[in-house]
């Protein structure tokens, strides 16, 4: 007998209008399980079809899990409200899956500017949080001045003093010259 166990679904999907999330597994999870975060309005056999489909994974089995989210506080209103659940499966595969091995140098990531961004904004959630619980806003000899608040003012004093400005960047000669010579360059 050479007939599937399953019927298949057959509608074609070209761009799908949904969303699945690969999650990495759990410390104790089995390498022929994996588990994706779908749409709440997705079953077990759309996740089964995908897999298929989209990636020819044939799939054992399904598990569908429902997390229910912890009540908020609405920012606008200050209401209480209780955010959608997560939905996750959990499906098993016919050849386990391993996961790669996590990157030993971050360099390519974690570049100077992005951790300098990244304090940045820390120091500006902290200073926010700060005001709201107080409602007052800190005074400019609290915060302190920030790099670029001391190159400007160091670059001011310099202006006072030479009284030329200067930014190291050769401009294009048919702006560095006057009206009369562009017409020229350009011709």
């Amino acid at each position: 007998m050479a007939s599937k166990l399953f019927r298949t679904g057959t509608k074609q999907v070209f761009l799908p209008d949904h969303t699945i999330a690969f999650l990495r597994p759990r410390d104790n999870q089995p390498p022929n399980f994996a588990s994706f975060k779908v749409p709440l309005t997705f079953n077990k056999l759309d996740i089964r079809d995908y897999l298929l489909h989209a990636y020819n994974v044939p799939v054992l089995g399904v598990r569908s899990q429902l997390t229910q989210r912890r009540p908020r506080r609405s920012k606008m209103h200050h209401r209480i409200y209780r955010p959608p659940p997560v939905k996750t499966m959990t499906v098993e595969l016919q050849q386990p899956f391993a996961w790669p091995k996590a990157p030993e140098d971050l360099g390519a990531w974690n570049s100077p500017q992005l951790e300098k961004r990244h304090n940045e904004m820390e120091k500006q959630e902290k200073m926010q949080k700060q005001a709201q619980k107080t409602g007052n806003l800190p005074l400019r000899d609290e915060v302190g001045s920030t790099s670029s608040r001391v190159a400007i003012r160091k670059e001011a004093q310099r202006l006072l003093k030479e009284g030329k400005w200067e930014n190291d960047r050769n401009l294009d000669p048919k702006f560095a010259k006057g009206k009369d010579n562009a017409a020229d360059v350009e011709k």
